[in-house]
């Protein structure tokens, strides 16, 4: 599960970097804690499960750390099992203009992609992306606004992806 974490927060830090960068018009290079910048977070679980509520866990413990506290603002919601639930979840953070969403679950990464091709998507527990995502080519990259770890082990293969 260390492993997992480690991963999430490399790839956060990159997107949220990234996101930054990309509509700062300063050339300065301070930190993300230094910075005044509250990074809003949309997290969409699809049910309550011991394993997806560490990986949840997990995943804020580390941003947190990461960004520090007064830093990074969560809005974390569960879709109870219900695909419909977690298009409407996803679909409100894109309404917010959410800086990052993370999907939680196959279902939650359906809901997020479909629901934004512009805002950073982070995902976990998703086993196939491929077949998740209907994509007919796959290197083990998605190639869009979309990034993660997959279920499937060995994780530390997908770590050098």
């Amino acid at each position: 599960m260390k492993e997992v974490k480690r991963i999430m927060v490399a790839a956060t830090v990159a997107v949220m970097a990234l996101t930054a960068a990309g509509c700062s018009s300063s050339s300065s290079s301070s930190s993300s804690k230094s910075s005044s910048k509250v990074y809003k977070i949309g997290i969409c679980q699809l049910v309550q499960h011991e394993a997806l509520d560490a990986a949840t866990k997990g995943f804020k413990e580390e941003v947190t750390k990461e960004l520090g506290k007064s830093h990074v603002k969560f809005d974390t919601q569960n879709a109870q099992g219900d695909s419909s639930t977690a298009t409407t979840i996803c679909n409100n953070f894109a309404s917010e203009n959410e800086d990052l969403i993370l999907g939680n679950a196959t279902a939650s990464l359906q809901a997020a992609s479909a629901a934004t091709k512009s805002i950073p998507i982070l995902e976990t527990a998703v086993t196939n992306y491929q077949v998740a995502l209907n994509l007919k080519k796959f290197n083990g990259t998605v190639g869009s606004n979309i990034s993660g770890t997959s279920d499937l082990a060995p994780l530390d293969k997908q770590e050098k992806r």
